[in-house]
């Protein structure tokens, strides 16, 4: 068994350089190397199980319950709908969609993930035609088996793995269970960076909400999300990271609106890209105003930064296996390292999960830190095997 100190920042990355149509990777575990990529494969599944490892009892035949949130074969498609691929099918669809004309985002996601596949980053075993119906049902395990949690407060200062009244806390990490227009708690800390994942505004949320609550967020509308301070808690260096959806409204008024009332210029986009084991685009390409297989990052600095600081670049590309767990967004810590002080202070609000060296703020900041999810869990029609 590793000693648990060893495990305080792991994530897989794969840092991939396209040149010339020639792919470059390099494998780093635990530690990312800075250089000119153009992107990154990210296993949120193999962050967690070496985050997790000292308390997790896999064995060939039983996995633990968040691997299954991971089991994405298929593109998604609606409960009451099948993969239907024969043109008959196709022919019988009775709403017209838009023309789908391709981009040079899309063009270049595209190439992106042909040079990740012509390097067995993805899986090659035979895909189940299943509609990801083990991922499904394990997200609706863990929807029943949570619920909000009470406002308070605490924090792990140890290099280890903590459990506690069933929770497990990460080493190094502190969180905030409370609504984050409360973040006054946090006094005087100043923070070079501040990752957000905002409950935005979402028609398929709405839907969600009225057919199972528990399984909807509650929304936030734009002008809410400018009275957060988030000027008062950055450095002067301040990095502000912002998860966003494809919608233009949400992009223009982050841009033209959020930022300046939190004293934030623009930086760059990133753009997460969501596929499946075997590399498939969860979704089909959309006209703009469709949906997408991918979602946006935004970055912005401090306005009054120091200009010799590196900043994100423009346009890079992000790939991993989505978890089925709703809004449940990959690890960016192990990424975001370059562009940030050797010993950063970092601050996550809507947060979800917890990091080590994080500070996660948020109604969910304990939403995947229940101690049942590490251990073993038994999933109708799951034909998986674990990768032990």
């Amino acid at each position: 068994m590793r000693d648990k100190q060893t495990t305080t920042s792991p994530v897989l990355i794969i840092a991939t350089s396209l040149v010339s149509g020639l792919s470059h990777l390099s494998l780093i575990i635990g530690k990312y190397l800075a250089n000119d990529d153009d992107g990154f494969f990210i296993s949120h599944q193999m962050f967690i199980s070496k985050l997790y490892d000292t308390i997790l009892n896999k064995t060939e035949n039983t996995v633990p319950l968040y691997e299954h949130f991971f089991h994405i074969n298929n593109p998604f498609v609606r409960d009451n709908q099948q993969v239907e691929t024969s043109t008959e099918n196709n022919l019988k669809r009775k709403r017209k969609r838009p023309k789908y004309e391709e981009d040079d985002t899309s063009k270049k996601i595209k190439t992106f993930i042909s040079n990740l596949k012509s390097q067995d980053i993805f899986s090659t075993s035979p895909r189940f035609l299943d509609n990801n119906i083990c991922a499904r049902h394990a997200s609706i395990k863990f929807y029943e088996n949570t619920s909000e949690l009470k406002t308070f407060f605490g924090q792990n200062p140890n290099p280890n793995l903590h459990i506690a009244n069933g929770y497990v806390f990460p080493p190094k990490s502190q969180f905030y269970c409370d609504n984050v227009f409360n973040m006054k708690n946090l006094k005087d800390e100043k923070y070079d960076i501040i990752l957000l994942d905002p409950p935005w505004t979402n028609k398929y949320i709405k839907r969600k909400k009225k057919i199972k609550r528990d399984e909807g967020y509650t929304m936030m509308v734009d002008q809410d999300l400018a009275q957060l301070p988030i000027n008062e808690f950055l450095t002067s260096n301040g990095l502000v990271c912002v998860w966003c959806t494809n919608s233009q409204n949400h992009i223009d008024t982050l841009k033209s609106v959020l930022f300046p009332k939190w004293n934030i210029k623009y930086v760059a986009c990133w753009y997460w890209i969501k596929v499946t084991k075997c590399g498939e685009f969860i979704c089909n390409f959309a006209p703009q105003t469709g949906k997408q297989p991918y979602e946006r990052i935004i970055f912005g600095r401090k306005i009054d930064s120091d200009t010799k600081i590196k900043n994100p670049e423009e346009n890079k590309l992000i790939a991993s296996v989505p978890s089925s767990v709703h809004s449940h967004k990959p690890p960016l810590s192990e990424i975001l390292v370059p562009y940030l002080p050797p010993t950063p202070k970092c601050l996550e609000l809507f947060a979800r999960y917890l990091l080590p060296n994080w500070t996660s703020y948020g109604l969910e900041a304990l939403k995947f830190q229940h101690q049942f999810l590490y251990e073993n869990s038994d999933i109708e029609h799951c034909n998986h095997k674990s990768n032990i």
